[in-house]
């Protein structure tokens, strides 16, 4: 089991904006909020960088014909390509840690060389920076990467003799173009593979790129899209998968993007951004990696953004969030469920060598399948991600002045330190008296994560990475003794009491720790 300590890269680094631009941040007097703003149609020349806001989601392939002829009555339809990639790096990939993208593309009418730069995902909406250069033939040309305003972007240092193939990606793509509503969008639906050292990833995806008008619309017709079949908002790139093939990604790591004097108005929507994209990257990879270790880290991010606007009540109003409640709570059951799931499997896997457990573990690793299906299938929850999405987009300004984040942090840490202390003197016994608590540090959990990066608002509470490390296999544990018990029958698995004695061993070991 693992804490929630793990998890995510920022995501929240700034794009050079060039004129003329898509988008631009609008700093107010009350925090920060993303003002798209229509594309003026631009003669662009090789040399220029172009802006790209888009929305991506994923799809099972089986729903690929019938939103294509969904889209066939909504869209002008744009024609049908092959498309082939060829991603570039060094053995080192130092391209990808520079946050960049460099490719060559063969398309009916020959070929092209780009650059994508680090990007930026605000709710999901994605923005990035490219070059796009016509080449001749399949050959790099490393002339367009020594142009003054492309060495911005470029590794410095970089060798570029030592670049070569490190994955590709070869796709059919159908497209159209879509106008409603002051929004003009390209529609895409892409769908082939990826293909790293002899192993191949299946690409099903659909892309939503603004073209002209308010990106606002994008939100609109992504959901009137996901109304005809489950669509999963995305934004994880298929470089970033390719890379993560070819074995040379890092780590995805984020922390809340705050400071202590940040004001609080400013700070709850860069909080609520940083459970969100903790939220939906645990989702992804539970749902189309088939991934379910981390079970209790979704969970725990889930309850997160449940949770902070309840906490937020200084300058969030609860009519502000209600969609947004509303939405997240059709995730709760089946999440839950996944993560008793992963619990038990953690306890089997840990289990004595002597004692055969494969008919126990077979019987867990069915039903998370089949929550995992039932998820991916479910076109209410598809639906409720995007709403979740759009209402933090669209999340109105706040009032500030209320209070900073680092006082607010260390009053809620202060708040509920007491129950750490009692954990560890009292160590409940009983499954009721460790449910009682369960609330509590969850909440606990929460405000130690933040903490992280602002470690003045602990300093002197005796808590750190320890005990958040611990408060998070505390919380996973205690998922044992939710009632109802959420796992279906199985005549595999144990009794629901001998799990519970199970947990009640665990946690008692645990809260000697703390």
């Amino acid at each position: 089991m693992t804490s929630r300590l793990l998890s995510s890269s920022s995501g929240n680094e700034e794009l050079m904006l060039l004129v003329p631009i898509s988008c631009l941040r609008r700093e107010t007097s009350v925090g920060w909020c993303w003002e798209f703003i229509p594309v003026l149609a631009q003669l662009w020349d090789n040399n220029a960088m172009t802006k790209e806001t888009e929305l991506k989601l994923r799809l099972q392939p089986q729903s690929a014909q019938a939103l294509a002829q969904f889209l066939n009555t909504r869209a002008t339809a744009q024609g049908h390509s092959t498309l082939k990639n060829w991603y570039l790096d060094t053995p080192a990939a130092e391209v990808a840690a520079a946050r960049a993208a460099l490719r060559i593309r063969q398309h009916d009418n020959g070929y092209e060389q780009t650059l994508k730069t680090r990007g930026v995902s605000v709710a999901g909406m994605q923005q990035r920076g490219e070059w796009n250069w016509p080449l001749s033939q399949p050959t790099l040309n490393t002339d367009y990467l020594r142009q003054p305003e492309v060495t911005e972007h470029w590794p410095a240092g970089l060798d570029v003799s030592a670049l070569a193939e490190v994955f590709t990606t070869h796709f059919e793509r159908q497209a159209w173009l879509w106008t409603e509503n002051g929004c003009s969008a390209e529609v895409v639906i892409d769908q082939g593979e990826i293909r790293a050292d002899g192993k191949t990833m299946p690409l099903c995806e659909v892309e939503l790129e603004l073209k002209d008008g308010d990106a606002a619309g994008l939100w609109q017709m992504a959901s009137a899209l996901t109304q005809q079949v489950p669509l999963w908002l995305s934004d994880i790139s298929k470089a970033e998968r390719g890379y993560r093939l070819a074995g040379l990604s890092r780590p995805w790591q984020a922390q809340p993007d705050v400071s202590a004097d940040m004001d609080l108005a400013h700070a709850i929507p860069a909080l609520l951004q940083y459970e969100f994209q903790q939220f939906k990257r645990g989702l992804e990879t539970c749902l189309w990696d088939a991934d379910t270790s981390h079970a209790d880290i979704l969970y725990s991010h889930w309850h997160g953004l449940r949770n902070l606007p309840t906490m937020a009540g200084k300058v969030l109003k609860r009519r502000q969030t209600r969609a947004l409640r509303e939405a997240l709570d059709e995730f709760e059951a089946p999440l839950a469920r996944l993560e008793v799931l992963g619990q038990l499997q953690g306890y089997l896997q840990a289990a004595d060598a002597e004692v055969d457990i494969r008919a126990e573990l077979k019987a867990v690793s069915a039903q998370q399948q089949q929550i995992i299906h039932e998820i991916l299938s479910s076109p209410s929850l598809a639906s409720a991600l995007l709403q979740v999405a759009t209402e933090l987009f669209h999340l109105p300004a706040l009032c500030a002045g209320a209070d900073n984040i680092g006082h607010w942090l260390r009053q809620g840490l202060q708040n509920y330190r007491d129950m750490v202390t009692q954990l560890h003197s009292e160590r409940p016994q009983t499954a009721e008296k460790w449910r009682a608590l369960l609330p509590a540090g969850r909440t606990m959990q929460q405000l130690l994560d933040y903490s992280r990066v602002i470690p003045e608002a602990s300093k002197g509470l005796q808590t750190g990475d320890g005990t958040l490390r611990l408060l998070g296999d505390i919380n996973a544990a205690q998922c044992l003794l939710k009632r109802p018990w959420p796992v279906a029958d199985d005549d595999q698995l144990r009794s629901v009491d001998e799990y519970t004695e199970w947990a009640l061993e665990h946690l008692s070991q645990l809260a000697r720790q703390l």
